[in-house]
């Protein structure tokens, strides 16, 4: 684990950084960790054909689902494992001390918060690269994220997870408890 002063998530949280629960900083700096989640698809024909583009992971219960959280330069790479299904993000500090998470062209700016024994992530916007330009996406068509990660106990952390859009509706969820692992 590198130290906390040079993680992504301290420099973007400041003092509120050791307000968190000390499980949250470690899987936030660098880790590993394993769970079960379930998953929920949106209904409908577009929420489909949505969930499909975006290489969503199918629905299910239960599902044996992996965290790998990397350093990558001055951002992180975070690496899920639904079952067998792979979903990979980059992020990175965007302008005005925000996280901004990139899956694919389309990036989701977050002011982040301690809240509880936990983290929020409020969503404040999103963007579209086409080339060399970033985009804001207007509110209509702008994926929308609600995410929050509880310590539960020392071994342990809760993750909910809730994408939608305005004009489909809901996306996806997951959520489920995952632990920490030894590095290999």
């Amino acid at each position: 684990m590198r130290a906390p002063e040079t993680s992504l998530y301290a420099r973007l949280l400041g003092a509120d950084w050791e307000r968190l629960p000390e499980l949250v900083r470690r899987m936030h700096v660098e880790g590993r960790a394993r769970g079960h989640f379930t998953i929920r698809r949106g209904p409908g024909l577009l929420a489909a054909l949505v969930g499909w583009l975006c290489r969503f992971p199918p629905a299910g219960e239960d599902i044996p689902t992996r965290l790998v959280v990397q350093r990558e330069g001055e951002g992180q790479r975070w690496e899920r494992a639904f079952g067998p299904h792979a979903l990979a993000t980059r992020q990175h500090v965007w302008p005005g001390q925000r996280l901004v998470e990139w899956l694919g062209p389309v990036a989701c700016v977050f002011h982040l918060r301690p809240e509880g024994p936990g983290l929020r992530y409020e969503q404040v916007g999103a963007w579209l690269r086409l080339g060399p330009w970033n985009l804001p996406l207007p509110r209509l068509l702008s994926p929308r994220i609600e995410a929050w990660v509880t310590a539960e106990s020392p071994e342990g952390m809760r993750v909910q997870v809730r994408i939608g859009a305005a004009l489909v509706g809901a996306l996806l969820s997951y959520e489920g408890r995952i632990s920490p692992e030894e590095a290999p």
